[in-house]
């Protein structure tokens, strides 16, 4: 298991976890969460926090306020790990909203990608979380910039032609990840986003360790989610 695991990843803790809510209040309702088999997601921790703890978030379902319910726990209490739901898994399961089914069939076909966000936690829970006004949100590998060029305009298209709101990041080859729609924009500098943290830099730049290994999610067991 990695020192620290990337944003996004999805983690189930051990029965004894020794976790603690950032807000005391929120204890009771993240040990319900806990008690159902549900996974927490890793969230991005700060580069000048000495608290060697792994920062996670519990997203509520807007019947309770879409609350981010955040926590921390040492990392030999997290038992599994996996990588964000895969958007291929999410296109054919039974949760999804019957007029979403097409546009994501049809996102699916752009790029493989992964998902993250309501639609991710409705098929995780069971949950209500995906309602009429939804976002999408999703999370693609991109090694070069020819072909973070080539995706974002295919995005664009896919946006215009399902009249639906898109969400969600490029990838970046080591490690770092940047949302597409401010990618899409002509800015020389954008926000990147890491596991230690987040600042902004040269979007010339953004390709340069090329050679680097690409950006993955490692765990140790995946979690099979049921249909």
């Amino acid at each position: 298991m990695p020192d620290r695991p990337a944003r996004h990843t999805l983690v189930w803790l051990s029965a004894h976890a020794d976790w603690r809510a950032d807000v005391p209040t929120h204890d009771s309702r993240l040990a319900a969460w806990f008690a159902c088999g549900w996974p927490a997601v890793v969230a991005r921790h700060a580069a000048d926090d000495p608290d060697p703890r792994i920062r996670l978030g519990v997203p509520l379902p807007p019947a309770e306020g879409k609350q981010r319910l955040a926590l921390r726990v040492p990392l030999h209490d997290i038992v599994r790990q996996a990588p964000p739901l895969a958007l291929s898994h999410v296109a054919v399961h039974a949760g999804v909203p019957a007029d979403w089914q097409v546009p994501i069939q049809a996102l699916e076909r752009l790029a493989p990608a992964h998902v993250f966000g309501a639609f991710a936690w409705q098929v995780l829970t069971g949950l209500d979380y995906v309602h009429a006004r939804s976002d999408i949100d999703v999370l693609w590998s991109v090694q070069t910039a020819d072909a973070a060029d080539a995706l974002v305009a295919k995005l664009q298209v896919w946006e215009r032609r399902f009249d639906r709101r898109l969400d969600g990041e490029l990838c970046l080859p080591e490690g770092g990840a940047v949302n597409w729609r401010e990618y899409a924009g002509c800015a020389r500098e954008v926000l990147v986003k890491r596991v230690d943290g987040a600042g902004l830099e040269a979007r010339a730049s953004l390709f340069d360790g090329v050679g680097l290994p690409r950006m993955a999610w490692h765990y140790d067991h995946v979690t099979k989610v049921a249909m």
